[in-house]
């Protein structure tokens, strides 16, 4: 990073911030639920179809993301994403019709990663070496912190001032469209005119060497969706669902509780990007770094099923969860390179990996709002947070595991390399 000239520098803001703009705008759950649920007369399970959504479309969309990040530039990517986000949000802003809606968040699963998902990765990682990596996407982790820490506070005082929920957020929305539109404005000046990349057949190039199959055959394409499809349901659930439960368990006012969801969401994600890649580059192996960050939030979400009646000490578990989960999630992209996947791959790759990986986003957010409205039906909500602490705990289990089999692939690759280079005749 700190070898990065001006041009660089603005590359990375502008990835960066699109990327924070993408995932806060369609994620306003994360830090209102409970405003946007009243806003637009949603239940718990109306607000998981539409979590459900933008993962179902999203989901859909990576492979495609790894197709357009191979054949077209990185400014025509960006600049179609923002444009689209524009108008999505907009659109947001003037309705409260439920099948729209949704289409609403089909559409911002598309652009968030059809358009951007595989061109932002590729950018990021071709911006430093494998020596820095887990320091590069982290301190993108926590640029898009600070971008959306600043959008979340003003959100914030926003949706406070407003004289209706519906207006507040219809307000919030509005208001980013417009930093949406600076962004693309910055995109237009900044990035670089590259020239559209097009697959022919029996090309020569690198990036082209690579087929579906070798991708799927390459063992550490499935050790790295592992990591990140545990990692990400730590994040997501912890996001999700710890800023109603301070409301509706620890009785916190909204207000407190969307507060602690900005510092839980978004000023934590800048702690967490910067100290997270720092630290994750401390460890030879990041498995074993992963391991004990899994252990860590299963430990924690054990602990706060036991402590709900004393809310000052749940309250700070909150946000250490969301600490931790905020690490992983900032670096768990940069265990690429130590799977064993070419940064030629990486196009191709992040496609296939976040199209499994990210599958059980589909549908566990609607299953937990399944469970949230049973659980307030029977008068007994914490038992309805209770399950999905569990589903958290599970997921931290298996993480763990994963990490493990990371670290032996790490291991068994550096022996390879020793061996290869003790074979190599000495001129």
């Amino acid at each position: 990073m700190k070898n990065f000239g001006f041009k660089k520098l603005m590359i990375f803001i502008i990835l960066s911030g699109t990327a924070a703009l993408l995932y806060q705008l369609p994620y306003l759950r994360y830090t209102f639920y409970d405003q946007m649920a009243a806003a637009l007369n949603l239940n718990d399970t109306q607000m998981g179809v539409l979590a459900s959504s933008v993962s179902f479309a999203s989901t859909l969309c990576y492979p495609i993301g790894g197709y357009f990040a191979a054949r077209f530039s990185m400014r025509s990517l960006i600049c179609v994403t923002l444009a689209g986000c524009v108008a999505v949000t907009v659109l947001f802003a003037f309705t409260t019709n439920y099948l729209l809606l949704i289409i609403i968040h089909i559409l911002y699963g598309f652009f968030g990663i059809a358009t951007l998902w595989s061109a932002y990765l590729s950018g990021i990682r071709s911006l430093g070496d494998e020596s820095n990596q887990s320091t590069l996407f982290g301190s993108s982790e926590a640029t898009r912190g600070i971008t959306q820490t600043i959008t979340g506070f003003c959100f914030l005082g926003i949706m406070n001032v407003a004289a209706a929920p519906i207006l507040g957020f219809r307000y919030v929305l509005l208001f980013g469209a417009a930093i949406t539109v600076v962004f693309l404005i910055l995109a237009f000046i900044f990035l670089p005119q590259e020239e559209k990349k097009e697959t022919v057949i029996g090309s020569n190039e690198e990036e082209e060497k690579y087929t579906t199959m070798d991708v799927l055959k390459n063992k550490g394409i499935w050790l790295t969706t592992w990591i990140i499809m545990c990692a990400y349901i730590s994040w997501s659930l912890g996001n999700g669902y710890l800023t109603t439960y301070t409301v509706r368990v620890l009785d916190v006012s909204e207000s407190v509780a969307s507060t602690l969801g900005i510092i839980r969401s978004y000023v934590i994600v800048f702690l967490a990007g910067f100290l997270g890649g720092w630290l994750l580059d401390r460890f030879t192996y990041k498995g074993k770094g992963f391991i004990l960050l899994f252990g860590i939030i299963a430990v924690l979400i054990a602990a706060i099923m036991f402590t709900s009646k004393v809310i000052p000490v749940c309250i700070g578990l909150t946000l250490v969860i969301a600490f931790i989960a905020n690490i992983m999630k900032a670096t768990y992209w940069s265990v690429m390179g130590q799977a064993g996947i070419p940064v030629k791959m990486t196009p191709l790759g992040t496609g296939i990996i976040s199209f499994i990986a990210f599958l059980p986003d589909m549908i566990v957010p609607a299953i937990c709002g399944v469970w949230l409205d049973a659980a307030t039906a029977a008068g007994n909500v914490e038992a309805g947070f209770n399950k999905i602490f569990i589903l958290l705990i599970a997921f931290s289990v298996a993480g763990i595991i994963g990490a493990f089999l990371l670290m032996k692939q790490t291991q068994s690759m550096d022996k390879k390399r020793v061996s290869e280079a003790s074979m190599t005749p000495q001129i």
